[in-house]
C-alpha cells in the first residue's frame, strides 16, 4: 500500500478515466443530440459503454471503488511520509555531508548557525549538535500526500453521496419536479435529485465584446417552492448560484431553438422544436449534431448564423439552414429566415418561431470547500518541497571538547554554496 509504484499507477489510472471522460460525452455536459450523435458514430463500443455505464463515468460504483482504493494507499503513505520527515528532522548521521571546519567551539558553533537562521534541534546524542535552517521542507512530501489523499477521498464521498440533474429550457418554459431530467446522476448512496419546486426560464442574455464574441452569458430564472413563493434568479456561466442549499450552473451550452414545421407530400404537419448551440462570431455558423426523427428515414442536421445580413449577433432575424441525408450522403437541404418556408426534398419546411435556450445543471453535492482545501495542501507541500529545501549543520564533538562541523543541502546544493562558503570561513576563524 505504501510502495510509489503503487500510488502512481493509482492516480495514472483516475487520469485516464477522467481523460475517457472528455471522449466519451458525458449526459451530464451533453445536449441529446450530441449523445445520439456519439452513439450513432461508435455503434461498435455501445457494448462496453453501455455495460460500464461510460456516459455516467462519475456516478458509477467502480469508480468510486477505484477513488476508494487510491485514497487508501495515499493515506497510508502519508503516515509513512510522516515517519520519514520526522526520522530526517532527527536523524544523528551526517550522510553526505560536507566537512566545512574542524576544532570549532560549542558557543562559536552555535552563534554562527544562529545568525544564518539554523535552529538548533534537539538529537537526544550528546555528542552531536544539529542545526536545520528551513526545517519545514522536510515535510513538503507529507503535505504532498496529504492534500492528494484529502482531494481523493472527499472525491470518493462526493462520488457516493453527489446527486445532480440538467435542464434544457427554451425561454418562457417551465418544469416541475413531477418532469424528468434531460440528465441526472447520483451516488449509490442517496435517491435521485428532485427540483425543488417549479422553474421557469425567463429570459437568456448573451452580451458580446468588440469582435462579436460572446462575453458574458446569463440567464435569468423563476423558482416557484410548494408554497407558492416565488424567487427571480440569474444564473450565469463562471458563477455559481445558490438555492436553498442546491447550486445552479449555467452550463456553456446556450443558443436559439428554432420551431419548424415538415409537412409531406401527403399533408401530414409534423413540428420540430431544433436547439442549435450559439454562433462563435458573424462568419461562424452554430451547429447542431445529426439526430433522427420518427416520421422520416433520413438523419437532420441544422446550422444557422445569428444574422442573415451578417451585420448584428444581437439580430432577431438568423439564418437557419436544414439538411437531411442518407447515411453519409446528403439528400436535400434549404435555407430559411424567420416567417419564411422552402422545399427539404420530399418535405415543405416553414420556420415558425425562434426562441433563445440554455442548459442548466442543478448539483446537491457537499464537500467540494474540502477539495478546494485539499488543492490548496498540495500546493503548499509543492512550495515547501521546491523553494525552501532544508539545509543542516551538524557538529560532531571531538576529545578536546570541540567540534567538527559538516553541512549538507537536502536538495539543490549548488544554490546554496555562497551560504556554505560563508559560514565555512566564519567558522574556520571562529568569529561569529
Amino acid at each position: 500500500m505504501t510502495a510509489r509504484r503503487l500510488s502512481l499507477s493509482l492516480i495514472l489510472v483516475l487520469a485516464g478515466v477522467m481523460y475517457l471522460s472528455t471522449l466519451i460525452p458525458q449526459e451530464m455536459d451533453s445536449t441529446p443530440e450530441r449523445m445520439e450523435g456519439w452513439r450513432r458514430g461508435h455503434e461498435s463500443l455501445l457494448w462496453l459503454v453501455d455495460g460500464v455505464n461510460l456516459h455516467r463515468i462519475y456516478a458509477q460504483p467502480w469508480f468510486a471503488a477505484a477513488i476508494l482504493f487510491a485514497a487508501l494507499a495515499l493515506g497510508v503513505s502519508s503516515c509513512e511520509q510522516l515517519a520519514v520527515a520526522r526520522r530526517k528532522l532527527y536523524a544523528t548521521g551526517i550522510g553526505a555531508g560536507e566537512e566545512v571546519a574542524a576544532s570549532v567551539s560549542e558557543q562559536c558553533l552555535r552563534s554562527i548557525a544562529r545568525s544564518y537562521g539554523y535552529r538548533f534541534i534537539q538529537t537526544g546524542s550528546i555528542e552531536q549538535l544539529k542545526f536545520i535552517r528551513a526545517p519545514w521542507g522536510y515535510f513538503g512530501n507529507l503535505l504532498l500526500h496529504v492534500g492528494m489523499a484529502l482531494v481523493i477521498m472527499v472525491s470518493c464521498y462526493v462520488a457516493l453521496t453527489g446527486r445532480q440533474g440538467a435542464l434544457i429550457l427554451t425561454e418562457g418554459e417551465r418544469c416541475d419536479n413531477q418532469q424528468p431530467w434531460n440528465a441526472s446522476a447520483h451516488g449509490i448512496l442517496t435517491s435521485p435529485l428532485k427540483l425543488p419546486g417549479t422553474i421557469r426560464l425567463d429570459k437568456v442574455r448573451v452580451s458580446f465584446d468588440s469582435k462579436n464574441q460572446p462575453a458574458e452569458v446569463s440567464s435569468e430564472i423563476s423558482i416557484t417552492d410548494g408554497s407558492g413563493r416565488v424567487e427571480s434568479l440569474t444564473a450565469s456561466i463562471n458563477r455559481i448560484l445558490r438555492y436553498h442549499g442546491l447550486r445552479i450552473y449555467h452550463a456553456a451550452q446556450y443558443g436559439d431553438a428554432f420551431s419548424v414545421t415538415f409537412t409531406d407530400r401527403a399533408g401530414v404537419m409534423h413540428a420540430e422544436k431544433i436547439a442549435i448551440q450559439q454562433p462563435v462570431s458573424l462568419t461562424k455558423a452554430g451547429y447542431s449534431d445529426d439526430f433522427a426523427v420518427s416520421w422520416a428515414p433520413y438523419l437532420l442536421s441544422a446550422k444557422y448564423y445569428a444574422d442573415a445580413g451578417k451585420e448584428s449577433m444581437l439580430s432577431t432575424n438568423p439564418e437557419l439552414t436544414l439538411r437531411i441525408t442518407d447515411g453519409k450522403k446528403e439528400v436535400a437541404r434549404t435555407t430559411l429566415t424567420r416567417g419564411s418556408s422552402g422545399m427539404l426534398g420530399d418535405y415543405r419546411v416553414e420556420l415558425n418561431e425562434v426562441e433563445k435556450w440554455a442548459k442548466l445543471i442543478i448539483v446537491d453535492i457537499g464537500g467540494m470547500p474540502v477539495i478546494f482545501a485539499g488543492f490548496a495542501i498540495i500546493m503548499l507541500g509543492g512550495l515547501l518541497h521546491y523553494m525552501t529545501p532544508p539545509r543542516e549543520l551538524v557538529g560532531i564533538r571531538q576529545q578536546d571538547g570541540h567540534y567538527r562541523v559538516y553541512w549538507k543541502a537536502t536538495s539543490f546544493k549548488d544554490f546554496f554554496l555562497d551560504e556554505r562558503d560563508e559560514m565555512a570561513t566564519k567558522l574556520q576563524k571562529g568569529v561569529s
